[in-house]
């Protein structure tokens, strides 16, 4: 039996419903049952959806949000976060306006943005947090920014990037939930799902290589590099089907349950 399973959420237990299934959750209580430790990893914040899903799979545990920028507890007491410099901040509340893009700026307890649009009330629907309407730069030389995020159609991505930013990781993902947008995360430079997750297993103290992490976009890469028992769910990527031995089925199709049933069986 493998001793902590850690879970990305969209796209691997969330669904095109936007919403964790009733089975899914029969596999998450028959996991616990067995004394199998479970983690959420993801890239949505400690608030809503996310963190109702992080208290029912793994109460007493801490989780990473914040695609690793926030390492907490569902009581809301943080273990460690990481902020962004305020100046690479202030350049993409910049480019943002400028372009007229949606921007999203996370601090640990709050999600803000400059304006609702319809692809940003879409956003904070799905991830079940309401927006704070606040002028960003305000929010950068106020409060500690863990991350920011663009909310894009793909053809507005190009220039998303066109920004010079130094010292942030950059991840991207998509959700079921919302098919037509992507959503691509920035970080302090070295931060990343891979290096929270280290951080938390050793805060649990379990070795690396017991470990079980599943995921399915590029956003997981981190973590699927790094832990023992990598799997990669059907509706991933080709690029991370091609790379990873263990490819269990759709999200929509209860492939996380398939992964959770393996952890029950495979040995260290």
């Amino acid at each position: 039996m493998i001793p902590l399973v850690i879970l990305d959420l969209d796209g691997t237990m969330i669904g095109s419903s936007g919403q964790v299934s009733a089975d899914v959750w029969a596999a998450v209580d028959a996991a616990r049952a067995d004394g199998i430790k479970l983690a959420a990893c993801t890239g949505r914040p400690g608030l809503g959806i996310a963190l109702r899903a992080a208290k029912r799979l793994g109460p007493t545990n801490a989780h990473v949000f914040q695609s690793g920028a926030h390492l907490a507890y569902p009581d809301g007491e943080t273990l460690q976060a990481s902020s962004l410099r305020e100046a690479a901040a202030l350049k993409l509340v910049q480019h943002a306006r400028d372009l007229g893009l949606v921007l999203e700026l996370y601090t640990p307890h709050h999600l803000y943005v400059e304006r609702k649009t319809p692809m940003s009330v879409a956003h904070e629907k799905l991830l079940g947090v309401p927006a704070l309407v606040r002028d960003l730069s305000e929010v950068v030389t106020s409060e500690p920014v863990i991350r920011a995020q663009w909310v894009l159609r793909e053809d507005q991505e190009e220039a998303a990037a066109a920004v010079a930013v130094s010292d942030v990781t950059v991840s991207r993902a998509t959700s079921p939930g919302l098919p037509d947008s992507v959503f691509v995360s920035l970080t302090r430079a070295g931060v990343s799902k891979g290096s929270a997750v280290r951080d938390l297993v050793a805060h649990l103290k379990v070795p690396i290589e017991h470990v079980m992490a599943v995921g399915d976009t590029t956003g997981d890469l981190p973590m699927l590099e790094l832990v023992g028992h990598p799997v990669v769910m059907g509706n991933a990527q080709a690029a991370l089907k091609e790379r990873f031995e263990r490819v269990v089925g759709d999200v929509d199709d209860g492939g996380v349950i398939e992964a959770l049933e393996l952890a029950r069986r495979l040995r260290p």
